[in-house]
């Protein structure tokens, strides 16, 4: 832009210009806030402005008029652009400060998002649990007849369920995963009245779920609770002691003193999801030598001993007066302090 051209600008501006106000003062032109401004954040051109200034009211004083309004021309012009300058600092900062303003809000958005995920995840957990908890009671009365109730299929559905989201979030593959889903599918559909079918299917997830596990060469952390979870998401109570995790069923004798199915194939698909460890279990009995509980127990010894890993499970007898007569307790002792 030439001289003449900037002049004109600034003129149309309402600058004053030097055919139209050639007695402002000094006081007028760089007192205003606009001058004040172009001071702090364009000294520069704001010193060319002074100097131009103090030079035209020298020619004033030599009586050279025309040298004396060009020169306050040029002072104007200096601080016109000086003006400009400040208000091109002030934009590029306010600019700058919005930029880090709205990154500073993204980065709360993406915690804040990161973080609903979060609980969102955590809900789906609670709400997966609570779901496996109202049927763990189902789980744990499965008939020990040939056929099964809508409900009691639907609680051992929603096991199924559950054990293939985790064993593909532990890493199963397609090829794992879709020959049982595929069957829950086909077990949902037809409704069989034979509980055979949809326990196995049971006990094959839970299978996987260990096979996944057992990839590490120990429990990874977290583990005793997602055991303590799931013991009492199948029916057992469960909680976490010094030795390692400790499970209990009163469950496993009938009340005519024969060994539950149901229970030691639930117990069999615990031990098959969480492989790690020898497992202690202890029969509370009357006496230690009493012949009808030696027999109850050697044959819940032999039930306990068809699994892979049949050497895995020890069982003894133990007289104690904080246990009913059959409840049986087993720790793991693997997952402790995990």
């Amino acid at each position: 832009m030439t001289l003449r051209s900037a002049l004109l600008g600034l003129c149309a501006l309402g600058l004053a210009c030097a055919g139209q106000q050639t007695t402002r003062t000094s006081d007028a032109l760089f007192g205003s806030p606009a001058a004040e401004l172009a001071r702090e954040h364009a000294p520069d051109l704001y010193d060319q402005a002074q100097t131009a200034w103090t030079d035209a009211e020298e020619a004033q004083r030599r009586k050279d008029e025309p040298a004396a309004d060009d020169l306050r021309t040029e002072a104007q012009l200096w601080l016109a652009a000086a003006v400009a300058e400040a208000e091109r600092v002030q934009l590029d900062r306010r600019r700058a400060e919005l930029q880090r303003e709205e990154e500073r809000w993204a980065k709360q958005l993406a915690r804040d998002q990161q973080a609903s995920a979060v609980v969102a995840h955590d809900i789906s957990r609670y709400e997966a649990r609570a779901v496996a908890l109202e049927e763990a009671e189902r789980l744990s009365t499965l008939s020990e007849g040939p056929s099964l109730s809508d409900a009691t299929l639907d609680a051992i559905l929603t096991r199924v369920w559950l054990n293939l989201a985790l064993a593909e979030a532990l890493g199963a593959t397609d090829v794992q995963l879709l020959p049982l889903r595929d069957r829950a599918d086909t077990i949902a559909r037809t409704r069989p009245q034979s509980a055979k079918a949809a326990e196995t299917l049971l006990l094959r997830t839970e299978g996987l779920i260990g096979e996944m596990r057992a990839q590490w060469p120990e429990p990874r952390p977290g583990a005793s609770t997602e055991l303590v979870e799931t013991a009492l998401a199948t029916g057992f109570a469960a909680d976490r002691v010094g030795d390692g995790v400790l499970i209990r069923s009163e469950r496993f004798f009938t009340s005519n003193g024969q060994v539950s199915n149901a229970t030691v194939k639930r117990f069999h698909g615990l031990l098959a999801a969480f492989p790690h460890g020898p497992v202690a279990c202890q029969v509370a009995v009357p006496e230690l030598r009493s012949r009808v509980w030696a027999r109850r127990v050697a044959s819940l010894v032999e039930r306990l001993r068809q699994m892979d890993d049949p050497g895995r499970v020890s069982t003894g007898m133990v007289v104690t007066q904080s246990l009913s007569a059959g409840a049986v307790q087993c720790t793991f002792a693997a997952y402790h302090g995990l």
